[in-house]
């Protein structure tokens, strides 16, 4: 990975869009500080397009999109896309999902983690997620072991669900999407750009393992300081590393922008 601090800041001017995870990301031990919501701010006077892409809940996306300077934030793991439309919130549902008996076969999965892993616990705001499933691993104590997170994944492989890994929860869903695959969807209808163009003009910022899929397809992908510790093989790595954990890499990204 490429020090933040060693950047040609001519590679970055094409950039419009700055997509970005949440958790760990913009937020630091879960408290998002005020020089990142500064940042967030300076971003967005300076016009760029400001698009949260998270494993978060539906709950959580719907407060963020109402209270912060951004344009959409596609979360649940790339479930579904909330964004203002002519002053109304506006949502794009991934076309994989099945919602008949959504409830059903998601109660039937949660039973079966609890009965195999009994140190698994839903996470807190699982009562505002629509199409996801999440487990905390990392959030609130107790925490839960790696041998735990790796039964909740052999779970999901066996029973056909798709999963992730964040820094805090194990998410786990019924479809065939991820993070990158609804950014190419949510870009094309709602700005029509072609994914060529969604990666020439868009920087990404993440954490952790499930931003793999957006460090590994985009050219300007930056990890905040924390990913340099995360177990992530050398191809799964953002090109570009924040020396600062959390917000205030996202802030050292920012300025870089801003700096152009």
């Amino acid at each position: 990975m490429k020090s933040l601090q060693d950047t040609d800041m001519p590679l970055f001017r094409p950039v419009r869009y700055v997509l970005t995870d949440v958790d760990d990301t913009l937020t630091t031990h879960g408290k998002l500080y005020p020089e990142t919501l500064q940042a967030l701010w300076d971003l967005h006077d300076a016009e760029y397009i400001i698009i949260l892409v998270t494993g978060g809940s539906a709950g959580w996306a719907d407060t963020y999109l109402r209270q912060w300077p951004i344009d959409a934030v596609i979360s649940e793991s790339g479930a579904l896309a909330y964004y203002m439309n002519e002053g109304k919130r506006d949502v794009l549902y991934h076309p994989s999902i099945i919602r008949s008996g959504y409830k059903e076969r998601a109660d039937r999965f949660i039973a079966l983690v609890r009965s195999k892993i009994p140190e698994s616990k839903l996470s807190s705001d699982q009562f505002c997620r629509l199409f996801d499933i999440a487990f905390d691993h990392h959030d609130e104590r107790p925490y839960m072991s790696q041998e735990g997170i790796d039964a909740i994944k052999k779970l999901c492989q066996s029973e056909g669900l798709s999963y992730g890994v964040s820094s805090i929860h194990v998410n786990c869903w019924f479809g065939t999407y991820d993070k990158l695959s609804m950014v190419d969807l949510f870009m094309g209808q709602r700005y029509g750009l072609s994914p060529d163009e969604i990666r020439r003009e868009s920087i990404y910022c993440g954490d952790s393992a499930n931003d793999i899929p957006l460090f590994k397809s985009f050219p300007l992908s930056v990890g905040v300081g924390s990913v340099s510790s995360a177990s992530l093989a050398a191809e799964d790595r953002p090109v570009f590393c924040a020396e600062k954990e959390g917000g205030a890499g996202f802030v050292e990204m920012a300025k870089v922008l801003l700096d152009i």
